[in-house]
């Protein structure tokens, strides 16, 4: 599909054992070639071949690729006058909107680095991030500044860029909009602090010159920083290159090669996957954006409006995590949505019980759809999805294969001696997506990444599982400490550290406990100091605690006081005893 200049990586892989080949369909190759481009070089591609294709669909609004290239243009030189280099890290703070994803091409386009935040971080949250990558400009909607003005102070900003949904919506949605949720936004005044700057106001400063922005970026340089625990639970930032995200796109459209499908350009996604996250970011708008296909933003899970959106636009390809999907199962509009148009259906971001599987599948084969769901598994540090079940050797309970060029092997814990097949151990994944490094943390980096004696670069992703005689993939658990809640990764020491803040807490522990909605849910049980009671004010406190110093999923959903909680044999608090009382019959 893409034309010289071309990569190939890492040539030792051509000679490695990947039983799993002889289940790809015939026109998905065992090895691929690589564009030597920067992400913005593909879209930009990509504007020049289908200048008239809908790239971006936001509640109503459309915007051609012709007009995308433009507006990243512009938003590229607005960067450069109020001072970014391609020496800067620029935060981008918002949910699926146009403002974002313009935003992150230009910050490309510049050279820079961009630094994708959830908009709903707690302020010490958005202090760590911004602190992190030593971030003085940000993108962030209305909705979010209230947090950062909390912080604002602790931070070296140049500049704030302030973005409303309404940048993006005609006149009656605006209005809409309004009635709904945006009378309840604090307004932004502008006039009091000269660090800010209105999304409107600073495009404008993107029209001084007509120039293109160039860069000295190159194809395999840092690009993006996103968030994940690792393989040892405490927040880090990953840095992917330009290659990373390229890479993944054509193995993904590799995986999807099927002339069954037709041309995917002509198609559209639902982007209902956060940009934050690299399921979201690449699947969701990065592929679409290199072959000429839509992306329908949807800036808010809600299944009323999915079921809306999707009944509308009718989209080819739906991506998301299980939460999503039993969501929409019990929806009443999605009940009545016809399938018969999907291509494609993706899960990721967790484990995908069997049964919701199952339930899925049935649901939407009996409205018309000839596709089942296809589970994936993936990390950060492998931008996202890197294995995959294949499109018609589904395997009830398997993550899939590895897409092409990506290497899995199963080795001892603690080790890098190779098991067979069938033998449970750690995960580990080679291949053109793997990570750069944990930005400016080499130590951590060092932990992960490391060169086994085939000479290649393995990812040590801290997941137990195991692979059968046919190479395909099964995962059984986290040797890591880490709640996967919502599709979210949840880190438990990370709120530990806050509720024991609180002057009433002796010794706290927090565990995922099984729910049928969010997969796990957060519970913090506690031990209180002597003179302190099991009271609801205790309670209440370590909660307002934690929505100051966390993010929404990261509060804890219950709250549970004990005499005591149980000990390791050195005295630690035994996280996986407690873990075991919850655990699912």
């Amino acid at each position: 599909m893409y034309i010289s200049p071309l990569i190939i990586e890492a040539p030792d892989q051509l000679n490695y054992k990947r039983p799993w080949l002889r289940f790809y369909n015939k026109n998905t190759p065992a090895n691929l070639v690589y564009p030597d481009k920067t992400i913005y070089e593909m879209l930009q591609d990509t504007a020049g071949t289908y200048p008239d294709n809908m790239a971006l669909e936001f509640m109503g609004k459309k915007i051609k690729y012709r007009k995308l290239i433009q507006e990243v243009d512009n938003c590229a030189r607005a960067l450069q006058e109020i001072g970014v280099t391609d020496k800067d890290a620029v935060t981008v703070c918002m949910p699926n909107t146009p403002h974002a994803v313009i935003m992150f091409y230009a910050i490309n386009q510049l050279g820079a680095v961009a630094n994708m935040i959830h908009p709903l971080s707690a302020p010490k949250e958005m202090e760590f991030y911004l602190n992190h990558v030593d971030s003085r400009f940000i993108l962030i909607g209305d909705f979010s500044y209230p947090y950062l003005r909390k912080v604002q102070d602790n931070l070296d900003l140049t500049k704030i860029i302030v973005a409303k949904i309404s940048d993006y919506l005609g006149k009656r949605k605006t209005m809409g909009f309004w009635a709904l949720e945006g009378h309840k936004i604090p307004k932004v005044r502008y006039k009091e602090d000269d660090l800010l700057i209105s999304w409107k106001h600073f495009k404008k400063l993107g029209y001084v010159k007509g120039h293109r922005v160039k860069s000295n970026m190159k194809c395999g340089d840092g690009a993006v920083v996103l968030y994940t625990g690792g393989t040892t639970g405490v927040q880090k930032g990953v840095l992917l290159s330009n290659h990373n995200f390229n890479a993944l796109v054509i193995q993904c459209l590799a995986h999807l090669n099927d002339e069954r499908l037709g041309a995917i350009y002509k198609d559209k996604i639902m982007c209902i996957l956060p940009i934050f996250h690299g399921f979201g970011l690449t699947i969701c708008v990065h592929l679409p954006m290199c072959v000429g296909a839509g992306a329908i933003l949807v800036p808010k899970f809600n299944a009323t409006i999915f079921a809306e959106q999707f009944a509308k636009h009718k989209p080819q390809y739906i991506a998301g995590v299980p939460t999503l999907y039993e969501a929409l199962l019990r929806s009443k509009k999605m009940k009545k949505t016809d399938f018969k148009r999907l291509k494609g259906v993706f899960a990721g971001g967790d484990s995908v019980p069997v049964d919701l599987k199952k339930q899925f599948d049935e649901f939407i084969s009996t409205r018309g759809s000839e596709v089942t769901m296809q589970e994936g598994y993936g990390l950060t540090e492998t931008v996202t999805v890197s294995c995959l079940v294949p499109t018609i050797h589904d395997r009830l309970g398997s993550m899939g294969v590895p897409l092409p060029d990506m290497l899995y092997k199963i080795v001892e814990v603690g080790t890098t001696q190779n098991l067979p097949p069938g033998e449970e151990g750690e995960i580990c994944i080679s291949g053109p997506s793997v990570m750069l490094e944990y930005y400016n943390n080499p130590e951590e980096t060092d932990k992960v990444l490391k060169v086994h004696a085939d000479g290649l670069k393995w990812c040590h992703t801290g997941d137990l599982g195991y692979m059968d005689e046919d190479g395909f993939f099964y995962f059984k658990s986290r040797i890591k400490r880490m709640i996967k809640c919502s599709g979210y990764s949840v880190f438990p020491t990370q709120i530990e550290n806050v509720i024991n803040q609180h002057p009433a807490v002796s010794l706290s522990c927090v565990i995922g406990i099984p729910d049928q909605y969010q997969i796990e849910k957060i519970k913090a049980i506690l031990v209180l100091k002597e003179g302190y009671t099991d009271s609801s004010t205790v309670k209440e406190e370590i909660m307002d605690l934690c929505r100051e110093y966390l993010a929404t999923w990261s509060v804890p959903r219950e709250i549970e006081i004990r005499n005591q909680l149980p000990t390791t044999l050195i005295g630690k608090v035994d996280w996986l005893k407690l873990q075991e009382e919850y655990a699912s019959p």
